[in-house]
């Protein structure tokens, strides 16, 4: 007798754990640069910063802190990968809010972007005059905030980053941050389901409360699962052949065996509820 497995993880109950997990998040938060602004450069410029998450998920759009001096033309938002490539781009006329503050432009729709992957997040203004804290209170060591991490620039060939163009901004200067950052969502987890072996196949002669497998449960992100698992629709338990005590699938004490199942495949369905 073989059995098949059919895993579900409820979603009804692991939807309610993802508000928690998917909030939006930023490297810099609301944090004032020392240098608010550079009033000795007022050349068009873009201004960037290289960053990854370690989780994969969204970028609704790029955020910028500016110090003093409002923008007439608005403002250009990009995000490219390491290479260059654009993923994405999005503009605004005018300020979105009243300087000084940490103005933020999104994207028509959000970005996915890959976990541990380098990506650049860029601001063009016309009027220069941008935040610039360097050396020690630039990168020269990494910023992190939760999944998010900009790197220090000793550590990815020169972090922040700029170019006198609308173009991709490649070029540094003494470890200089910008303060340019995103708004990130980090995907929500999903669980994972895996039974070995896969399609065990047992004798008609098995003692009763004898594993025929073990279920493993992890989430997508690699945290632990701490949730309950059990029997659902549509199969459950194939009318009490099986029982689940923890992760382990045995033939049930209580039920009624399987002497009669020769040569027969029993559909099961395993439910992890988190």
């Amino acid at each position: 007798m073989k059995i098949s497995f059919f895993c579900s993880a409820l979603a009804t109950i692991a939807i309610l754990s993802i508000p928690a997990c998917a909030q939006a998040i930023s490297i810099f938060g609301n944090k004032v640069p020392q240098i608010p602004d550079v009033t000795s450069d007022a050349a068009a410029v873009t201004l960037g910063v290289k960053f990854y998450s370690t989780q994969a998920g969204t970028i609704a759009g790029i955020r910028f802190y500016r110090g003093h001096k409002a923008s007439s033309s608005g403002y250009i938002v990009k995000v490219f990968t390491a290479g260059g490539q654009l993923l994405a781009s999005a503009q605004t006329g005018k300020d979105t809010c009243a300087v000084p503050c940490w103005e933020q432009v999104n994207f028509a729709s959000p970005v996915s972007i890959s976990a541990n992957t380098t990506y650049v997040a860029s601001y063009y203004t016309a009027n220069g005059n941008y935040a610039d804290d360097t050396g020690g209170t630039g990168f020269a060591s990494a910023v992190i905030n939760g999944p998010l991490v900009a790197p220090a620039s000793s550590t990815v060939g020169g972090n922040g980053v700029y170019t006198y163009s609308t173009g991709f901004p490649n070029q540094t200067w003494q470890q200089s941050n910008y303060y340019v950052d995103i708004s990130f969502t980090p995907a929500a987890p999903n669980l994972m389901i895996s039974i070995n072996p896969t399609n065990p196949v047992i004798s008609a002669g098995i003692a009763l409360g004898t594993v025929v497998a073990t279920v493993n449960v992890t989430w997508s992100d690699g945290s632990p699962f701490t949730g309950a698992l059990g029997f659902g629709s549509p199969y459950s338990t194939d009318g009490g052949i099986f029982a689940l005590p923890g992760n382990q699938i045995i033939v049930n004490p209580s039920g009624p065996g399987v002497s009669g199942d020769g040569g027969t495949t029993q559909n099961i369905t395993i439910v992890a509820t988190q």
